[in-house]
Protein backbone atom coordinates (compact mmCIF):
# COMPACT_ATOMS: atom_id res chain seq x y z
CA UNK A 1 0.00 0.00 0.00
CA UNK A 2 2.90 2.47 1.08
CA UNK A 3 4.36 1.58 -2.53
CA UNK A 4 1.21 2.07 -4.24
CA UNK A 5 0.89 5.38 -2.37
CA UNK A 6 4.60 6.61 -2.92
CA UNK A 7 4.02 5.45 -7.04
CA UNK A 8 0.70 7.37 -7.44
CA UNK A 9 2.57 10.33 -5.52
CA UNK A 10 5.57 10.24 -8.15
CA UNK A 11 3.23 9.98 -11.31
CA UNK A 12 1.23 13.19 -10.15
CA UNK A 13 4.63 15.08 -9.17
CA UNK A 14 5.90 14.18 -12.33
CA UNK A 15 2.62 15.46 -14.04
CA UNK A 16 2.99 18.65 -12.50
CA UNK A 17 6.61 19.49 -13.65
CA UNK A 18 6.02 18.67 -16.99
CA UNK A 19 2.81 20.75 -16.87
CA UNK A 20 4.63 23.62 -15.23
CA UNK A 21 7.72 23.43 -18.00
CA UNK A 22 5.61 23.35 -20.82
CA UNK A 23 2.79 25.78 -19.80
CA UNK A 24 3.17 28.89 -16.99
CA UNK A 25 -0.26 29.72 -17.53
CA UNK A 26 -3.74 28.45 -15.61
CA UNK A 27 -5.17 26.53 -18.54
CA UNK A 28 -8.81 27.18 -19.43
CA UNK A 29 -11.24 24.37 -18.77
CA UNK A 30 -13.88 23.56 -21.11
CA UNK A 31 -16.48 21.37 -19.96
CA UNK A 32 -19.08 19.33 -22.07
CA UNK A 33 -21.99 18.12 -20.33
CA UNK A 34 -24.21 15.85 -22.84
CA UNK A 35 -27.72 14.48 -21.50
CA UNK A 36 -28.89 11.16 -21.74
CA UNK A 37 -26.06 9.94 -24.48
CA UNK A 38 -25.05 6.28 -23.93
CA UNK A 39 -22.28 4.36 -25.02
CA UNK A 40 -23.82 4.62 -28.92
CA UNK A 41 -21.01 6.45 -30.24
CA UNK A 42 -17.70 5.84 -32.30
CA UNK A 43 -15.25 5.64 -29.24
CA UNK A 44 -17.50 3.04 -26.92
CA UNK A 45 -18.63 1.23 -29.39
CA UNK A 46 -21.92 0.74 -28.36
CA UNK A 47 -23.21 0.10 -31.80
CA UNK A 48 -22.22 -0.37 -35.29
CA UNK A 49 -24.21 2.02 -37.24
CA UNK A 50 -24.12 5.07 -35.26
CA UNK A 51 -21.90 8.35 -36.54
CA UNK A 52 -20.38 10.70 -34.45
CA UNK A 53 -17.16 12.24 -36.41
CA UNK A 54 -16.47 14.42 -34.14
CA UNK A 55 -16.27 12.67 -31.27
CA UNK A 56 -14.41 10.15 -33.10
CA UNK A 57 -12.06 12.90 -34.09
CA UNK A 58 -11.87 13.95 -30.38
CA UNK A 59 -10.85 10.45 -29.06
CA UNK A 60 -8.15 10.20 -31.02
CA UNK A 61 -6.54 13.36 -29.11
CA UNK A 62 -7.83 12.27 -25.59
CA UNK A 63 -7.67 9.31 -22.69
CA UNK A 64 -11.50 7.76 -23.65
CA UNK A 65 -12.44 5.81 -20.31
CA UNK A 66 -14.29 3.19 -21.84
CA UNK A 67 -15.35 1.75 -18.27
CA UNK A 68 -17.24 5.31 -17.36
CA UNK A 69 -19.71 5.07 -14.93
CA UNK A 70 -22.38 7.74 -13.40
CA UNK A 71 -23.20 7.91 -9.92
CA UNK A 72 -26.57 8.13 -10.23
CA UNK A 73 -28.73 7.09 -13.10
CA UNK A 74 -31.01 10.30 -13.25
CA UNK A 75 -30.30 13.92 -14.33
CA UNK A 76 -30.20 15.67 -10.89
CA UNK A 77 -28.61 13.46 -8.57
CA UNK A 78 -26.00 12.64 -11.29
CA UNK A 79 -25.19 15.92 -12.00
CA UNK A 80 -25.39 17.35 -8.45
CA UNK A 81 -23.01 14.51 -7.46
CA UNK A 82 -20.50 15.78 -10.75
CA UNK A 83 -20.50 19.55 -9.38
CA UNK A 84 -20.50 18.81 -5.64
CA UNK A 85 -17.63 15.96 -5.42
CA UNK A 86 -20.49 14.35 -3.03
CA UNK A 87 -21.36 10.93 -3.73
CA UNK A 88 -25.47 11.00 -3.71
CA UNK A 89 -25.31 7.92 -0.58
CA UNK A 90 -24.11 10.77 1.51
CA UNK A 91 -26.21 13.71 0.30
CA UNK A 92 -29.17 11.45 0.20
CA UNK A 93 -30.21 13.28 -3.55
CA UNK A 94 -30.65 9.61 -4.79
CA UNK A 95 -33.80 10.13 -7.57
CA UNK A 96 -34.69 13.33 -9.81
CA UNK A 97 -35.80 16.01 -7.98
CA UNK A 98 -37.99 18.76 -9.55
CA UNK A 99 -37.41 21.85 -7.13
CA UNK A 100 -36.14 25.14 -8.80
CA UNK A 101 -32.77 26.85 -7.55
CA UNK A 102 -30.12 25.24 -5.18
CA UNK A 103 -32.37 23.88 -2.14
CA UNK A 104 -29.73 20.55 -2.30
CA UNK A 105 -27.98 23.37 -0.23
CA UNK A 106 -30.49 22.75 2.42
CA UNK A 107 -28.60 19.37 3.41
CA UNK A 108 -26.04 19.57 5.85
CA UNK A 109 -23.31 17.86 3.87
CA UNK A 110 -23.74 19.94 0.82
CA UNK A 111 -24.56 23.71 2.86
CA UNK A 112 -21.00 24.86 2.24
CA UNK A 113 -19.27 23.44 0.17
CA UNK A 114 -17.49 25.49 -2.78
CA UNK A 115 -19.33 23.84 -5.80
CA UNK A 116 -17.27 22.68 -9.13
CA UNK A 117 -17.86 26.15 -10.26
CA UNK A 118 -16.69 28.09 -7.36
CA UNK A 119 -13.61 26.29 -6.86
CA UNK A 120 -12.93 27.85 -10.26
CA UNK A 121 -14.20 30.90 -9.66
CA UNK A 122 -12.31 31.04 -6.03
CA UNK A 123 -9.06 30.71 -7.71
CA UNK A 124 -9.69 33.37 -10.18
CA UNK A 125 -11.18 31.82 -13.15
CA UNK A 126 -13.83 33.56 -15.19
CA UNK A 127 -16.60 31.31 -14.87
CA UNK A 128 -19.12 30.82 -17.82
CA UNK A 129 -21.86 28.44 -18.42
CA UNK A 130 -24.98 27.98 -20.54
CA UNK A 131 -27.28 25.49 -21.87
CA UNK A 132 -28.08 22.23 -19.01
CA UNK A 133 -24.99 21.86 -16.58
CA UNK A 134 -27.03 21.16 -13.30
CA UNK A 135 -30.31 19.36 -13.49
CA UNK A 136 -32.68 21.96 -15.40
CA UNK A 137 -35.30 21.91 -17.78
CA UNK A 138 -37.28 24.91 -20.02
CA UNK A 139 -40.28 24.87 -21.59
CA UNK A 140 -42.00 23.13 -22.82
CA UNK A 141 -41.21 21.44 -19.76
CA UNK A 142 -41.50 23.27 -16.14
CA UNK A 143 -38.92 26.09 -15.76
CA UNK A 144 -36.74 25.37 -13.85
CA UNK A 145 -32.44 25.21 -13.11
CA UNK A 146 -30.72 23.89 -9.98
CA UNK A 147 -27.35 25.67 -10.08
CA UNK A 148 -26.55 27.58 -7.48
CA UNK A 149 -26.15 31.23 -9.06
CA UNK A 150 -23.13 32.15 -6.98
CA UNK A 151 -20.68 30.29 -8.80
CA UNK A 152 -21.36 31.77 -12.26
CA UNK A 153 -19.79 35.52 -13.42
CA UNK A 154 -22.37 34.83 -16.66
CA UNK A 155 -24.79 31.68 -17.37
CA UNK A 156 -26.92 31.79 -21.03
CA UNK A 157 -29.24 32.42 -22.00
CA UNK A 158 -30.00 33.03 -18.03
CA UNK A 159 -29.66 31.33 -14.61
CA UNK A 160 -33.38 30.69 -14.53
CA UNK A 161 -34.23 29.83 -18.11
CA UNK A 162 -30.78 27.71 -18.89
CA UNK A 163 -31.74 25.78 -21.75
CA UNK A 164 -33.44 27.94 -24.81
CA UNK A 165 -37.44 27.28 -26.06
CA UNK A 166 -36.98 24.34 -28.36
CA UNK A 167 -39.86 23.64 -31.01
CA UNK A 168 -41.58 20.34 -30.88
CA UNK A 169 -42.93 18.06 -34.04
CA UNK A 170 -46.04 18.01 -35.73
CA UNK A 171 -48.89 15.90 -34.50
CA UNK A 172 -49.59 13.46 -36.86
CA UNK A 173 -45.47 12.91 -37.05
CA UNK A 174 -45.12 12.30 -33.02
CA UNK A 175 -48.28 11.30 -32.27
CA UNK A 176 -50.58 9.60 -34.92
CA UNK A 177 -54.09 8.24 -34.35
CA UNK A 178 -53.12 4.96 -35.03
CA UNK A 179 -50.80 4.45 -32.32
CA UNK A 180 -52.87 2.37 -29.74
CA UNK A 181 -52.42 2.64 -26.46
CA UNK A 182 -50.92 5.66 -23.73
CA UNK A 183 -47.34 7.08 -23.46
CA UNK A 184 -45.49 10.06 -21.59
CA UNK A 185 -46.54 12.84 -23.78
CA UNK A 186 -42.53 13.85 -24.29
CA UNK A 187 -42.02 9.89 -25.08
CA UNK A 188 -41.66 10.79 -28.78
CA UNK A 189 -39.46 10.77 -31.84
CA UNK A 190 -39.89 11.85 -35.34
CA UNK A 191 -38.39 14.03 -37.74
CA UNK A 192 -38.42 18.32 -37.85
CA UNK A 193 -39.17 20.36 -40.62
CA UNK A 194 -36.51 22.15 -39.73
CA UNK A 195 -32.81 23.65 -40.16
CA UNK A 196 -30.14 23.04 -37.04
CA UNK A 197 -30.43 26.77 -35.93
CA UNK A 198 -34.37 26.19 -34.99
CA UNK A 199 -32.86 23.16 -31.95
CA UNK A 200 -32.06 25.04 -28.94
CA UNK A 201 -28.97 23.42 -28.53
CA UNK A 202 -27.80 25.48 -31.47
CA UNK A 203 -28.07 28.38 -29.97
CA UNK A 204 -26.39 27.42 -26.73
CA UNK A 205 -23.53 26.27 -28.95
CA UNK A 206 -23.59 29.81 -30.96
CA UNK A 207 -23.42 31.66 -27.75
CA UNK A 208 -19.84 29.02 -26.59
CA UNK A 209 -18.26 29.94 -29.56
CA UNK A 210 -18.26 33.58 -29.25
CA UNK A 211 -17.08 33.54 -26.20
CA UNK A 212 -14.35 31.13 -27.67
CA UNK A 213 -13.43 34.01 -29.92
CA UNK A 214 -13.68 36.80 -27.17
CA UNK A 215 -10.61 38.03 -25.48
CA UNK A 216 -10.43 37.14 -21.89
CA UNK A 217 -8.23 38.25 -19.35
CA UNK A 218 -8.79 35.20 -16.81
CA UNK A 219 -8.71 31.53 -17.67
CA UNK A 220 -11.75 30.69 -18.62
CA UNK A 221 -14.24 27.81 -16.99
CA UNK A 222 -16.73 27.55 -19.84
CA UNK A 223 -19.04 24.94 -19.03
CA UNK A 224 -22.03 24.04 -21.07
CA UNK A 225 -25.08 21.61 -21.80
CA UNK A 226 -26.09 20.06 -24.66
CA UNK A 227 -30.13 18.65 -23.83
CA UNK A 228 -30.00 16.41 -26.93
CA UNK A 229 -29.58 13.17 -27.00
CA UNK A 230 -32.35 13.37 -24.03
CA UNK A 231 -36.13 12.62 -25.51
CA UNK A 232 -38.25 13.64 -26.67
CA UNK A 233 -36.47 12.19 -29.91
CA UNK A 234 -36.97 15.24 -32.23
CA UNK A 235 -34.46 16.52 -34.33
CA UNK A 236 -33.99 17.77 -38.16
CA UNK A 237 -35.41 15.14 -40.87
CA UNK A 238 -31.99 15.30 -42.27
CA UNK A 239 -29.96 13.61 -39.14
CA UNK A 240 -32.67 10.66 -39.67
CA UNK A 241 -31.78 10.30 -42.96
CA UNK A 242 -28.30 9.51 -42.04
CA UNK A 243 -30.32 6.02 -40.36
CA UNK A 244 -32.77 4.17 -43.22
CA UNK A 245 -34.63 2.18 -41.29
CA UNK A 246 -33.45 -0.67 -43.14
CA UNK A 247 -30.14 -0.71 -42.07
CA UNK A 248 -31.28 -0.88 -38.73
CA UNK A 249 -30.99 -4.07 -37.23
CA UNK A 250 -32.57 -5.27 -34.06
CA UNK A 251 -30.92 -5.14 -30.65
CA UNK A 252 -29.67 -8.02 -29.10
CA UNK A 253 -32.58 -8.69 -26.44
CA UNK A 254 -33.19 -11.41 -24.09
CA UNK A 255 -36.71 -12.47 -24.08
CA UNK A 256 -38.18 -12.13 -19.96
CA UNK A 257 -34.61 -11.09 -19.14
CA UNK A 258 -36.61 -9.49 -15.77
CA UNK A 259 -37.13 -12.98 -14.62
CA UNK A 260 -33.90 -13.14 -12.57
CA UNK A 261 -33.52 -9.82 -12.33
CA UNK A 262 -34.96 -6.95 -10.22
CA UNK A 263 -38.78 -5.95 -11.54
CA UNK A 264 -38.10 -2.27 -12.02
CA UNK A 265 -42.14 -1.97 -13.05
CA UNK A 266 -41.76 0.78 -16.36
CA UNK A 267 -43.06 -1.66 -18.87
CA UNK A 268 -46.09 0.29 -19.64
CA UNK A 269 -43.55 2.28 -22.39
CA UNK A 270 -42.03 -0.67 -23.66
CA UNK A 271 -45.26 -2.75 -24.06
CA UNK A 272 -46.43 0.82 -26.03
CA UNK A 273 -43.21 0.51 -28.46
CA UNK A 274 -44.73 -2.73 -29.10
CA UNK A 275 -48.00 -2.71 -30.00
CA UNK A 276 -47.08 0.18 -31.83
CA UNK A 277 -44.17 -1.46 -33.56
CA UNK A 278 -41.88 1.68 -33.17
CA UNK A 279 -38.71 -0.02 -32.13
CA UNK A 280 -36.72 0.58 -35.17
CA UNK A 281 -37.89 4.01 -35.78
CA UNK A 282 -37.28 4.76 -31.93
CA UNK A 283 -33.71 3.49 -32.70
CA UNK A 284 -33.35 5.13 -35.80
CA UNK A 285 -34.23 8.46 -33.33
CA UNK A 286 -32.24 7.98 -31.08
CA UNK A 287 -29.25 8.03 -33.71
CA UNK A 288 -30.09 10.72 -35.06
CA UNK A 289 -30.47 12.20 -31.75
CA UNK A 290 -27.25 11.34 -31.17
CA UNK A 291 -26.00 12.75 -34.59
CA UNK A 292 -27.08 16.01 -34.19
CA UNK A 293 -25.52 16.60 -30.64
CA UNK A 294 -22.44 15.10 -32.22
CA UNK A 295 -22.46 17.84 -34.97
CA UNK A 296 -23.12 20.87 -32.16
CA UNK A 297 -19.81 19.52 -30.55
CA UNK A 298 -18.24 19.33 -33.88
CA UNK A 299 -19.15 23.45 -34.34
CA UNK A 300 -17.48 24.03 -30.80
CA UNK A 301 -14.38 22.05 -31.40
CA UNK A 302 -13.69 23.02 -35.05
CA UNK A 303 -14.39 26.72 -33.22
CA UNK A 304 -11.66 26.42 -30.53
CA UNK A 305 -9.30 24.50 -32.80
CA UNK A 306 -8.93 28.13 -34.74
CA UNK A 307 -8.81 30.49 -31.44
CA UNK A 308 -6.12 31.20 -29.57
CA UNK A 309 -6.99 29.61 -26.70
CA UNK A 310 -6.65 25.67 -28.34
CA UNK A 311 -3.14 24.71 -27.16
CA UNK A 312 -3.97 25.53 -23.66
CA UNK A 313 -7.35 24.43 -23.02
CA UNK A 314 -8.42 21.06 -21.19
CA UNK A 315 -11.58 19.52 -22.74
CA UNK A 316 -13.28 17.15 -20.77
CA UNK A 317 -16.51 15.98 -22.28
CA UNK A 318 -19.44 13.56 -20.04
CA UNK A 319 -22.36 12.74 -20.20
CA UNK A 320 -24.89 12.27 -16.91
CA UNK A 321 -26.26 8.74 -17.65
CA UNK A 322 -26.96 6.16 -20.35
CA UNK A 323 -29.97 5.51 -21.94
CA UNK A 324 -32.24 2.06 -22.48
CA UNK A 325 -33.35 1.48 -25.80
CA UNK A 326 -35.91 -1.53 -24.47
CA UNK A 327 -32.90 -3.63 -22.87
CA UNK A 328 -34.20 -5.20 -20.01
CA UNK A 329 -38.20 -4.46 -20.87
CA UNK A 330 -36.78 -0.38 -19.78
CA UNK A 331 -36.94 3.25 -21.84
CA UNK A 332 -34.95 5.99 -20.31
CA UNK A 333 -32.45 5.25 -17.80
CA UNK A 334 -33.25 4.90 -13.67
CA UNK A 335 -31.68 1.31 -13.57
CA UNK A 336 -28.51 0.11 -12.02
CA UNK A 337 -27.37 -2.12 -15.39
CA UNK A 338 -25.24 -1.21 -17.76
CA UNK A 339 -27.34 0.94 -20.45
CA UNK A 340 -28.33 3.25 -17.71
CA UNK A 341 -24.72 3.65 -15.75
CA UNK A 342 -21.81 3.68 -18.45
CA UNK A 343 -21.13 7.30 -19.88
CA UNK A 344 -19.07 8.57 -22.34
CA UNK A 345 -15.66 10.22 -20.81
CA UNK A 346 -12.94 12.06 -22.73
CA UNK A 347 -10.24 14.46 -20.91
CA UNK A 348 -8.05 16.07 -23.68
CA UNK A 349 -5.02 18.77 -22.22
CA UNK A 350 -2.99 19.60 -25.30
CA UNK A 351 0.61 18.45 -24.58
CA UNK A 352 0.05 16.59 -21.66
CA UNK A 353 -2.58 13.72 -22.13
CA UNK A 354 -2.04 10.66 -24.11
CA UNK A 355 -4.00 10.32 -27.56
CA UNK A 356 -6.31 7.87 -28.92
CA UNK A 357 -5.92 5.60 -25.96
CA UNK A 358 -8.55 3.98 -24.09
CA UNK A 359 -8.66 3.17 -20.25
CA UNK A 360 -10.74 0.26 -18.69
CA UNK A 361 -10.15 0.75 -15.27
CA UNK A 362 -13.91 1.49 -13.55
CA UNK A 363 -13.96 5.13 -13.75
CA UNK A 364 -16.79 7.23 -11.73
CA UNK A 365 -17.97 10.63 -12.49
CA UNK A 366 -17.61 11.58 -9.06
CA UNK A 367 -13.83 11.30 -9.92
CA UNK A 368 -14.17 14.73 -12.10
CA UNK A 369 -13.91 17.34 -9.70
CA UNK A 370 -10.32 15.99 -8.23
CA UNK A 371 -9.40 15.57 -11.67
CA UNK A 372 -10.29 18.77 -12.72
CA UNK A 373 -9.11 20.53 -9.97
CA UNK A 374 -5.16 18.54 -9.87
CA UNK A 375 -5.21 19.37 -13.93
CA UNK A 376 -5.37 23.14 -13.16
CA UNK A 377 -2.67 23.02 -10.30
CA UNK A 378 -4.43 23.12 -7.11
CA UNK A 379 -5.34 20.50 -4.23
CA UNK A 380 -8.83 19.57 -4.63
CA UNK A 381 -11.11 19.97 -1.71
CA UNK A 382 -11.30 17.38 1.26
CA UNK A 383 -15.01 17.00 0.72
CA UNK A 384 -14.36 15.71 -2.91
CA UNK A 385 -15.47 11.24 -3.02
CA UNK A 386 -13.82 10.99 -5.94
CA UNK A 387 -10.24 10.12 -7.01
CA UNK A 388 -7.77 12.11 -9.40
CA UNK A 389 -7.59 10.49 -13.00
CA UNK A 390 -4.33 12.13 -13.12
CA UNK A 391 -2.32 8.52 -13.05
CA UNK A 392 -4.69 7.11 -15.41
CA UNK A 393 -4.27 9.70 -17.70
CA UNK A 394 -0.40 9.30 -17.37
CA UNK A 395 -0.57 5.56 -17.85
CA UNK A 396 -4.34 4.49 -18.81
CA UNK A 397 -3.21 0.66 -17.33
CA UNK A 398 -2.92 2.18 -14.12
CA UNK A 399 -5.26 0.19 -11.54
CA UNK A 400 -7.88 1.54 -9.78
CA UNK A 401 -8.58 -0.15 -6.24
CA UNK A 402 -12.11 0.65 -6.04
CA UNK A 403 -15.11 0.10 -8.36
CA UNK A 404 -17.11 2.38 -10.01
CA UNK A 405 -20.13 3.28 -7.12
CA UNK A 406 -23.88 4.14 -8.45
CA UNK A 407 -26.73 4.52 -6.44
CA UNK A 408 -30.65 4.94 -6.95
CA UNK A 409 -33.52 5.23 -5.33
CA UNK A 410 -36.84 3.79 -7.35
CA UNK A 411 -39.89 4.83 -7.71
CA UNK A 412 -41.22 2.19 -5.69
CA UNK A 413 -38.75 3.56 -2.67
CA UNK A 414 -36.30 1.20 -2.92
CA UNK A 415 -32.91 2.07 -2.85
CA UNK A 416 -29.94 0.00 -4.80
CA UNK A 417 -26.43 0.02 -4.91
CA UNK A 418 -23.90 -0.78 -7.67
CA UNK A 419 -20.28 -1.85 -8.08
CA UNK A 420 -18.46 -1.99 -11.29
CA UNK A 421 -15.43 -3.03 -11.40
CA UNK A 422 -12.92 -3.97 -14.51
CA UNK A 423 -15.33 -7.06 -15.36
CA UNK A 424 -17.90 -7.41 -13.14
CA UNK A 425 -21.18 -5.82 -12.51
CA UNK A 426 -22.57 -5.76 -8.58
CA UNK A 427 -26.16 -4.90 -7.95
CA UNK A 428 -27.13 -5.47 -4.22
CA UNK A 429 -31.22 -4.24 -3.21
CA UNK A 430 -31.34 -2.99 -0.27
CA UNK A 431 -35.05 -3.49 1.00
CA UNK A 432 -35.50 -7.05 -0.53
CA UNK A 433 -32.38 -7.90 0.20
CA UNK A 434 -31.67 -8.83 -3.25
CA UNK A 435 -28.63 -9.63 -5.69
CA UNK A 436 -27.19 -9.64 -8.96
CA UNK A 437 -24.10 -10.40 -10.47
CA UNK A 438 -22.94 -10.31 -14.65
CA UNK A 439 -19.29 -11.05 -15.82
CA UNK A 440 -18.92 -8.57 -18.29
CA UNK A 441 -16.02 -11.10 -19.58
CA UNK A 442 -18.54 -13.55 -21.32
CA UNK A 443 -21.69 -11.93 -20.96
CA UNK A 444 -21.57 -8.08 -21.55
CA UNK A 445 -25.42 -7.70 -22.11
CA UNK A 446 -25.84 -8.61 -18.54
CA UNK A 447 -28.40 -11.09 -19.78
CA UNK A 448 -27.40 -14.01 -16.92
CA UNK A 449 -27.37 -13.45 -13.05
CA UNK A 450 -24.82 -14.85 -11.49
CA UNK A 451 -24.96 -14.11 -7.93
CA UNK A 452 -26.89 -17.32 -6.50
CA UNK A 453 -24.68 -19.41 -8.61
CA UNK A 454 -22.45 -21.11 -5.85
CA UNK A 455 -18.75 -20.93 -8.49
CA UNK A 456 -19.35 -17.10 -7.75
CA UNK A 457 -19.54 -17.12 -4.38
CA UNK A 458 -15.94 -15.80 -3.54
CA UNK A 459 -16.68 -12.63 -5.77
CA UNK A 460 -19.78 -11.84 -4.53
CA UNK A 461 -18.25 -11.58 -0.87
CA UNK A 462 -15.50 -9.25 -2.01
CA UNK A 463 -18.29 -7.29 -3.88
CA UNK A 464 -20.86 -7.22 -0.32
CA UNK A 465 -16.82 -6.40 1.81
CA UNK A 466 -16.69 -3.41 -0.50
CA UNK A 467 -20.24 -2.16 -0.22
CA UNK A 468 -20.25 -2.48 3.19
CA UNK A 469 -16.78 -0.17 3.05
CA UNK A 470 -17.75 2.11 0.98
CA UNK A 471 -21.62 2.59 2.58
CA UNK A 472 -20.37 2.25 5.85
CA UNK A 473 -23.34 0.69 6.69
CA UNK A 474 -23.82 -0.03 10.40
CA UNK A 475 -26.05 -2.33 12.34
CA UNK A 476 -27.66 0.37 14.62
CA UNK A 477 -28.39 2.36 11.53
CA UNK A 478 -31.26 2.79 9.34
CA UNK A 479 -29.87 1.03 6.51
CA UNK A 480 -29.57 -2.79 5.89
CA UNK A 481 -26.71 -4.69 6.77
CA UNK A 482 -25.10 -6.92 4.05
CA UNK A 483 -25.41 -10.70 5.24
CA UNK A 484 -22.10 -10.98 7.19
CA UNK A 485 -22.41 -14.99 7.45
CA UNK A 486 -21.05 -15.77 3.96
CA UNK A 487 -22.61 -16.77 0.51
CA UNK A 488 -25.32 -18.55 0.35
CA UNK A 489 -25.75 -22.25 -1.25
CA UNK A 490 -28.89 -22.80 -3.46
CA UNK A 491 -29.55 -26.61 -5.33
CA UNK A 492 -27.61 -25.52 -8.27
CA UNK A 493 -30.22 -23.12 -10.09
CA UNK A 494 -32.72 -20.21 -10.01
CA UNK A 495 -35.87 -22.18 -9.35
CA UNK A 496 -37.80 -21.22 -12.26
CA UNK A 497 -35.55 -18.33 -13.36
CA UNK A 498 -37.30 -16.67 -10.64
CA UNK A 499 -34.75 -13.95 -8.86
CA UNK A 500 -34.75 -15.45 -4.87
CA UNK A 501 -34.43 -13.31 -1.66
CA UNK A 502 -30.88 -14.49 0.23
CA UNK A 503 -33.28 -14.84 3.30
CA UNK A 504 -35.14 -17.79 0.85
CA UNK A 505 -31.78 -19.50 0.11
CA UNK A 506 -31.65 -22.52 1.91
CA UNK A 507 -27.99 -22.77 3.44
CA UNK A 508 -26.95 -26.11 2.56
CA UNK A 509 -27.05 -27.62 -0.79
CA UNK A 510 -29.53 -30.00 -1.95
Amino acid sequence: MKLLKFYTFLIITLFYVNLNSQNLEKPNILFIAIDDMNDWIGPLKGISITKTPNLDQLAKRSVVFSNAHCSSPACSPSRLSVMTGVLPHKSNILDNQWYDGPKWREISSLKNIETLDQFFKNRGYKTLGGGKIYHSLAPPWTLMNQADPTGWDFYFPNISAPIPFQIRGKKEIINPDSFKGKRHKYFTWGPLEVEDQKMSDYHVVDWVISELEKEHNKPLFLAFGLFRPHMPWEVPKKYFEMFPLETIESLNILENDLEDAYDHGRRKWHKFVKDNKQWKKVIQAYLASIAFADNQIGRVLRSLESSKHHKNTIIILWSDHGMHIGEKENWEKFTLWEESTRVPLLINYPGMTQKGILCDEPISLIDIYPTLSELAGFEPPTHCDGESLIPQLNNVSFERKKSALTSFRFSSGEIGHALRSKNFRYIYYMSNNLEELYNHEIDPNEFENLAYNPKYSQKIQLFRKELNNRLELKKDGNLNVLSPTGYTVYNGRIKKNKFIPISKINNDPK
